[in-house]
């Protein structure tokens, strides 16, 4: 008995040592990286004189508007309804997460 209440205190330190209580750091403000990530990505045809048009996120403003639309269109599964963008391709999971976790806080341009 005494060799199994050892074991079970032994178990429970042990598990206490290796679990990392402090919640993940966030990364934020996200805005500026969605900037960033629709600069190199999109701005070829979401510009004036672009494909693209008329959406236009070249304003800060636009973006804000549009942050439903540009996570469905980056993050949401593809459908007629919702064309995947970038065109060329997908964006990187980190360029995906970055955008969900901005959307998330509210899609702002203070987020």
């Amino acid at each position: 008995m005494a060799a199994a209440c050892c074991a079970f205190a032994c178990a429970g330190f042990l598990y206490s040592c290796t679990h990392d209580a402090t919640p993940p750091q966030d990364n934020g403000p996200y805005f500026p990286k969605v900037k960033q990530i629709i600069a190199a990505n999109c701005l070829t045809c979401h510009s004036p004189g672009g494909q693209g048009m008329p959406v236009n996120l070249t304003i800060d403003d636009n973006i804000v508007a549009l942050a439903a639309t540009i996570k469905a269109a980056t993050i949401d599964p593809a459908s007629p309804q919702n064309k995947r963008m970038p065109q060329g391709g997908e964006l990187s999971d980190a360029d995906k997460a970055i955008i969900q976790k901005w959307y998330d806080k509210g899609g702002k341009a203070t987020d």
